[in-house]
């Protein structure tokens, strides 16, 4: 009975992995589409795309599987319900802004366990007398459709973790090179290309925030707005910093270098102050290896000759 039980969970699981991989997959290849887009919107100067085509059956069933998978998500991204905004954001905080992105992730988070637990619970029925035993598969035929289904969000978290972690360590570099590129004479809109450009090998995920802003920024000629949703696609202080500084210089004429190196200047105190909290914290955290480590070793130090030495008092007399 307990080998069947764990047989059954191993095939469930294997099921359950296969298609959230290819659910997955199809999610990285619409963030890539998206990426290649942005890509391209960077570029000053139009360029006539080369037609690229996929022969082989595997590349038509990745197609053909992409668009069954964005149709279901469709349907199912009602579920989602008022949600479905915030959860948007954050698969763009992730580096997924795809047009299927949300249809993607609705069809992983709904469908794959539902099928999971469908297929579960008909294999416990099938297999297994009705009474209290089936109890116990159809418990782990549950918890393995919820961990299934929570296993989206807990990837695309950490997905979206590291792409803001990446961001925040590139950050500094792109204000030092703003301040030299905009003293060397280069207008806001052209220095942040150029830096963007120049950040495209060391922070990929900063450069591509900062060209598709650029890119909204050309093409609308609404700067307001191409802030508002940088800052949306990248929730980080220093970024909401950023797009506020650059808001002000565009509303009241402020020079962009002066406005950077200001800028420069606040995220080093910021900086500094968070390094300072951080030793700040270090007696609280040593406060638990000091008393189960280090403390033990100086009571015996001290109280053992004391201790010993009553001890032999005691004897000599008894």
């Amino acid at each position: 009975m307990f080998d069947t039980v764990i047989q059954m969970a191993i095939w469930l699981t294997v099921g359950g992995v296969l298609l959230s991989s290819l659910g997955i997959a199809a999610l990285l290849h619409s963030g890539q589409t998206r990426a290649r887009t942005v890509r391209r919107l960077a570029r000053t100067q139009p360029v006539r795309q080369r037609s690229t085509q996929q022969t082989g059956s595997f590349a038509h069933n990745r197609a053909k599987l992409l668009r069954i998978i964005t149709r279901l998500g469709e349907r199912l991204s009602v579920v989602l319900g008022g949600e479905a905004v915030e959860t948007a954001n954050d698969l763009a905080s992730a580096g997924y802004r795809g047009r299927d992105a949300l249809l993607i992730y609705a069809f992983l988070k709904t469908l794959v366990p539902l099928v999971a637990v469908t297929a579960g619970l008909i294999w416990v029925v099938v297999s297994h007398p009705v009474g209290i035993a089936m109890l116990k598969p159809a418990a782990i035929v549950i918890a393995i459709a919820l961990a299934l289904s929570k296993g989206v969000d807990f990837f695309v978290d950490q997905r979206r973790k590291e792409r803001l972690a990446l961001i925040r360590r590139g950050f500094p570099d792109l204000l030092e090179l703003l301040v030299i590129s905009s003293e060397a004479g280069l207008g806001p809109q052209p220095a942040m290309h150029r830096v963007a450009a120049e950040l495209r090998t060391t922070s990929p995920a900063l450069s591509g925030e900062i060209l598709q802003m650029v890119s909204e920024m050309q093409m609308t000629n609404d700067h307001r707005g191409a802030y508002d949703r940088l800052s949306l696609r990248v929730p980080l202080p220093e970024i909401g910093v950023f797009t506020q500084t650059l808001d002000q210089s565009d509303t009241y004429g402020t020079p962009f270098s002066r406005a950077m190196r200001t800028l420069i200047e606040e995220q080093r105190a910021n900086r500094l102050m968070a390094v300072e909290e951080k030793a700040a914290r270090l007696p609280v955290l040593m406060t638990i290896p000091l008393i189960f480590c280090i403390m033990p070793a100086v009571f015996v130090v001290l109280i053992g000759p004391a201790a010993l030495s009553v001890i032999d008092n005691i004897l000599a007399g008894g």
